[in-house]
């Protein structure tokens, strides 16, 4: 009897991490992949407000939408949203990290100080650069009016400068997760290599040029692919600071799903949403393929 209690309590324990699992994994298929999957089947019906009984229709969603001057300009936009801020991104939290990874005093305040946009509500941040960038009595406008400039940029309400615009407040907002990807992969660097270049002579930029850099290429990989496939589904930034417009110069195409979606354009909606996701495979497994080859092991 205590062995097969003991069989018995072997085999919870054995089970006992699943149990962990099983609530996450509930909700991941419950808020991911459901809806995912289906998002892939409303893309080739005609469901829409007006429609009362969804009928199978193939690809005649894909045609229309392809057919759509929005949705390639919408493409475009989505494009150099994504590279701006990965460029934007990587690049400040690159420097972020070098500067705040030195022995200097408050550092770790500053890290605080950096890494805080990224945890402050989208929304907040839209009416903030709203705020800023509004080209009738803006604060940027406002300044640059002291200054002497009688005719100062439009911002926002210019459709040459909107996703640009746009592009600032993502950089702005979300460079401290870089940071902190870069400052962690710089701390797993074993410090004696640096002290082995200080005994050869190497100054400060040629241990960054052959040690730092190459041991730093896994942290980004990962910056680059987090934030490239992050910036194809760019929404909130875009969303809240200049809804897509003006006209539709700022539009990227989850906010155009999202426009259609709200017209009651459901299936319509879905297709665009199921182009973005086959966009983000083609563009991002090639780019995880080429970032990983040039990786260096510690």
């Amino acid at each position: 009897m205590r062995l097969k209690k003991s069989k018995v309590s072997a085999f919870m324990k054995s089970k006992y991490p699943i149990y962990f699992i099983i609530p996450g994994l509930v909700l991941y298929v419950v808020f991911a992949i459901y809806p995912t999957l289906s998002n892939f089947y409303y893309s080739f019906t005609d469901w829409s407000i007006k429609v009362n009984d969804i009928s199978f229709i193939g690809f005649e969603q894909f045609r229309r939408v392809l057919e759509n001057d929005q949705f390639f300009t919408a493409l475009g936009n989505t494009v150099m949203y994504a590279l701006g801020t990965t460029i934007g991104k990587t690049g400040l939290g690159l420097l972020l990290a070098i500067a705040l990874n030195r022995k200097m005093r408050g550092k770790n305040i500053l890290r605080s100080i950096y890494f805080f946009p990224t945890i402050i509500s989208t929304v907040a941040l839209g009416l903030l650069f709203q705020a800023l960038l509004n080209p009738y009595g803006g604060a940027v406008n406002n300044v640059l009016g002291l200054l002497g400039i009688e005719h100062p940029p439009m911002w926002i309400a210019d459709p040459k400068l909107a996703i640009w615009c746009c592009v600032l407040l993502g950089v702005w907002a979300h460079s401290g997760v870089t940071m902190a990807i870069f400052l962690s992969g710089m701390q797993a660097i074993p410090n004696e290599y640096y002290q082995a270049s200080q005994i050869d002579g190497a100054n400060s930029w040629q241990k960054f040029k052959n040690i730092t850099w190459p041991l730093l290429r896994p942290a980004l990989t990962i910056s680059v692919v987090l934030n490239f496939t992050t910036g194809l589904r760019g929404f909130e930034v875009i969303n809240f600071l200049t809804g897509g417009g003006p006209g539709n110069s700022s539009q990227t195409l989850m906010t155009l799903a999202y426009k259609y979606m709200g017209e009651g354009l459901f299936a319509y909606s879905a297709t665009i949403s199921l182009l973005l996701i086959v966009i983000i495979l083609i563009l991002g497994i090639p780019l995880i393929k080429a970032m990983t080859k040039s990786e260096v092991e510690l």
